[in-house]
């Protein structure tokens, strides 16, 4: 509240409670803690609409909220309200983090590593202390926005919250009471009381979708983390229950459930493995949380379809156990792992030809199993690295557009899936390895080029990727990818200039086919704008149309030199930071997944002190020591038991000083500041 110092008692008053009111939509939406709440929110100068920003703990979901407070209760969001969020989420689909207020600029890196999932989910939230009724035109601008945006995985919601479901969160917080449920187990049912009662048996989709109607993610209280959310469940489990229910039971899990208390009640007939009701006392659903939720969801289109739909149920009470037992149990039954759909490639005969074919005719490794170590770069390649590969090499554009949207597509089967495409004459060995060479090398030069550019252009820089790579494919040509070419390195040594001549003509043509207002990440996944932008591209190189050199879009040169090695000496000498100032790791995607669920369970973990130590000024508030911010990256890294953790990282880019920026951010104003006064 520092920039309403000034202001009137009833104008700070007012603005305290709309800022409030976006942190509790936060939590309420996040389930993230108050401190983290307060953190989100950027109201003020520079906004462009956004009061507060959340992020889900898996980093793949953001929230963009929009408060309106009314002491009467009576607030409401028209049309110009809703055009201006929308103005805001375009801004930072470009990457115009510089536009915003500098408590923005703190959260660019989440914002940033948000829009590089390709499964990214956006809510536009309405948070209003009022009805929450919105005209049909502000509906319809919203709406607009979520087709605009989304693509094969990523999509843009609007959600409202409004006054009863604030006063409800409320009244949650304050007084939360346990939950009882119950769950009717058909004949074959087992049980055991020691050395502590458990059931286990069949209980209907049908109960559990009524569970979630009336607790909805209360139930996984007890839970090592919440549900996705319905917009994020597994659609696969949706449509099995709708479309198979009778074999539903057959292809998933079961789920477990620890409560206190259970209460049997038999139908008629007593006795073991008879139908009986249970009531559970204080329940939480430990595990299973996914399916849950897929029931509720399932419900929602079919509730008849449920009937028929039944799920393995484990019921343990805990009431008389030490607490280290119940931990345990949500421990052991959430690090079970997964069959995932590329899991299954391992077995396929043509996957075990490849892979032959690799080792015999060019003694390269070719990883095919899920949580096997890739071989080094020049060694060989995993299945799905050269899934990818091809599919940028393959002369459909819409193969690259539906991977960049949802990479997990590439193990599409199916007559129209995209691994039988790629994948359904045998590719070669050659084919195989030279389609990765190339792709690595677009890469490369993508990133060299990349970190040159600024705004717009770097934001199609990096979404474009694959369609960059497509591109550089249909120069190169089909021919060369197989069969004896010595000239193979020659042509790589082309794919420099390939990716620098689609980078300039690509560009332009983003903005003069689809607007400068366009979601530069939604066009990379749309396969028609791809389609119509690769024609255009390719045209214009061989036609050699005139466009700006790249220079034209870098950042300016004073931003650029500040990025230099010396950035904890700067930030020191220049007393940059008051000792004794608080700092927050700022993970990327790759960590919020690997470690964010260890990083949540103790919030000390992600905090350190600036102190008076010129080479190590970071003292970690878990053990007290000095480090290096690179030093502490690495520390936490290897506490968290991170084993696939990158081997090169720049550390001040992963701590920040809230409302100040990152450490390169602080480093790079001190030496802006230093070279305008050496030009004076």
């Amino acid at each position: 509240m520092s920039d309403y110092e000034s202001r009137q008692p009833h104008e700070r008053e007012n603005a305290f409670l709309s800022r409030a009111l976006s942190a509790k939509a936060a939590r309420m939406l996040t389930d993230c803690t108050s401190d983290e709440a307060a953190a989100g929110v950027i109201d003020g100068r520079n906004d462009f609409g956004i009061d507060a920003v959340g992020f889900s703990a898996s980093g793949s979901t953001m929230w963009l909220i929009q408060a309106k407070w009314s002491n009467k209760g009576q607030a409401g969001f028209d049309t110009a309200a809703a055009h201006k969020l929308i103005h805001g989420l375009k801004k930072l689909d470009n990457r115009d983090f510089d536009h915003f207020n500098a408590r923005l600029q703190l959260l660019a890196e989440r914002v940033r590593s948000v829009f590089a999932i390709p499964t990214c989910k956006i809510y536009l939230v309405v948070a209003v202390l009022g009805d929450g009724q919105l005209s049909e035109e502000t509906e319809s601008i919203l709406k607009e926005a979520a087709l605009e945006f989304g693509g094969y995985g990523r999509t843009v919601q609007h959600r409202v919250l409004n006054q009863a479901e604030f006063h409800q969160a409320v009244r949650d917080d304050l007084a939360p009471e346990p939950i009882d449920i119950t769950a009717t187990m058909i004949e074959g049912w087992h049980s055991r009381d020691t050395p502590y009662l458990a059931y286990d048996g069949l209980v209907c989709a049908q109960e559990l979708a009524t569970w979630y109607i009336a607790h909805g993610e209360r139930l996984y209280d007890r839970n090592v983390r919440r549900s996705l959310g319905l917009t994020d469940v597994n659609q696969t489990l949706v449509a099995s229950l709708i479309d198979d229910p009778q074999g539903f039971w057959y292809r998933h899990n079961g789920i477990t459930v620890q409560c206190d208390k259970i209460d049997h009640e038999f139908f008629a007939q007593r006795g073991p493995s008879k139908p009986v009701r249970l009531t559970l006392h204080n329940a939480s659903v430990v595990n299973g949380a996914q399916t849950v939720t897929s029931s509720h969801r399932a419900y929602e289109q079919n509730p008849d379809a449920l009937v028929d739909a039944f799920v393995t149920v484990r019921i343990i009470s805990v009431v008389d156990a030490p607490e280290s037992f119940a931990k345990e149990i949500t421990e052991a039954t959430n690090t079970q792992n997964r069959m995932e759909r590329r899991d299954f490639i391992a077995i396929d005969d043509v996957q075990a030809r490849i892979r032959e074919d690799l080792r015999l005719t060019l003694d390269k490794d070719y990883v095919l199993r899920r949580g096997e170590i890739d071989p080094p770069p020049a060694f060989g390649c995993s299945v799905h690295e050269a899934a990818v590969a091809l599919a940028c090499a393959h002369k459909d554009s819409a193969l690259a557009a539906k991977i960049n949207g949802t990479p997990d597509s590439v193990w599409e089967d199916g007559p129209d899936g995209v691994y039988p495409r790629l994948f359904g004459q045998q590719p070669t060995a050659n084919e195989i390895w030279r389609s990765v060479q190339l792709i690595r090398e677009v890469r490369d030069q993508l990133h060299r080029t990349r970190s040159m550019l600024s705004g717009r252009a770097a934001s199609i820089a990096d979404s474009g990727t694959l369609l960059i790579a497509h591109m550089v494919f249909q120069l190169v040509g089909a021919d060369s990818m197989d069969g004896p070419d010595p000239e193979w390195e020659s042509t790589l040594d082309t794919v420099g200039a390939h990716v620098e001549s689609v980078l300039k003509q690509l560009i332009p043509l983003v903005n003069k086919l689809f607007g400068d207002g366009s979601y530069v990440t939604t066009t990379f996944t749309n396969k028609d704008r791809c389609e119509r932008l690769v024609v255009a591209t390719l045209r214009a190189i061989e036609d050699g149309t005139d466009t700006p050199e790249l220079k034209q879009y870098q950042k300016p040169s004073a931003s650029r030199s500040t990025t230099r090695s010396n950035v904890v000496p700067l930030i020191f000498d220049a007393d940059g930071i008051a000792f004794g100032t608080e700092l927050k790791y700022l993970p990327g995607p790759a960590e919020t997944l690997a470690i964010g669920d260890w990083l949540d369970a103790d919030s000390n973990r992600s905090s350190a002190t600036w102190v008076k130590d010129r080479s190590k000024p970071l003292q970690w508030a878990v053990d007290g020591r000095h480090y290096s911010p690179t030093g502490l990256i690495r520390q936490i890294w290897r506490e968290a038991g991170w084993e696939k953790a990158p081997g090169t990282i720049r550390g001040p880019k992963y701590w920040g000083v809230p409302d100040d920026g990152t450490l390169i951010e602080i480093a790079d104003r001190i030496w802006q500041r230093y070279h305008a006064d050496e030009t004076l």
